[in-house]
């Protein structure tokens, strides 16, 4: 866009760029009129691990997710404390139990296995996982269709 603005005729002159919202907007005025350029907005970076899809991080799951990052498998150069990569590494194997957790119990719910998918949270200790699960399974029951008669008959004489 700047390119064809510059091989205009009447070359178009920088007046302000500022960051809102939506990006960086910037203005430029030529001889006849001004003209506006707003780049496409790009969807805000999320951090990483995001434990909570629907919800929002708390300070200190935030602060969590930064020393995993910054200090679990920190070289001796690092500005890490030897208790930040203790902690670190004790979050990361606590994260990553979780995970193995959950990829257990969803791998059961996957098989209609939703009794023992159940349990098996209860049994690691994640009381909101096994919640979590028990709606799931109800919301799928619920949704299952009830056996119609009249389909079934019809389906009998064929």
């Amino acid at each position: 866009m700047t390119l064809a603005l510059l091989a205009q005729d009447n070359p178009a002159v920088l007046q302000s760029c500022v960051f809102e919202d939506t990006g960086w907007v910037c203005r430029y005025r030529t001889e006849e009129s001004a003209v506006e350029l707003v780049p496409p907005t790009v969807a805000p970076r999320l951090p990483y691990p995001r434990s909570k899809p629907e919800a929002t991080l708390t300070r200190e799951e935030t602060r969590q997710a930064k020393l995993i990052r910054r200090c679990a498998d920190a070289s001796w150069m690092s500005l890490c404390t030897p208790g930040d990569r203790k902690e670190a590494r004790e979050l990361k194997a606590a994260a990553e139990a979780s995970a193995m957790l959950r990829l257990r119990v969803t791998t059961l719910v996957a098989d209609g296995r939703c009794p023992d998918a159940v349990g098996a949270a209860l049994q690691g200790g994640d009381l909101a996982l096994a919640r979590e699960i028990r709606e799931f399974c109800a919301v799928d029951k619920a949704t299952e269709k009830t056996p119609d008669p009249v389909a079934e008959k019809a389906a009998e004489k064929k």
